[in-house]
């Protein structure tokens, strides 16, 4: 091979390699790009969701605080029924314990 033979294959060649380091380097910025973009996008709907994430919990545990509410409303009208229905059986036991000694007393 000549000298000249050489020089031309080696340009040609620290050409192609050239070449394909542009290539490979444009494919990694535009990879690169294409991850950034993503990670806009996540940051972004993160900054948006967190506002409606925040209101969504406030919800959550009013509900919560309203639902045990309620429960204990529940109880306590169980207690006082059973309080009531309680007192009403000993006067109606009374009145028949009543009336009965009185019946023996005569």
């Amino acid at each position: 091979m000549t000298t000249i033979d050489k020089l031309s294959s080696e340009h040609v060649n620290g050409r192609l390699v050239e070449r394909a380091d542009r290539t490979r380097t444009a494919q990694l910025a535009h990879h690169l790009s294409s991850v950034a973009m993503r990670q806009w996008e996540r940051g972004l709907t993160g900054i948006i969701a967190l506002p409606a994430a925040t209101a969504l919990s406030v919800a959550a545990v009013a509900m919560f605080s309203v639902a045990m509410t309620e429960r204990a409303f529940e109880v306590l009208e169980s207690a006082i029924g059973e309080i009531g229905r309680s007192v009403g059986q000993v006067d109606g036991q009374q009145r028949i314990f009543g009336d009965r000694s009185a019946e023996a007393r005569v």
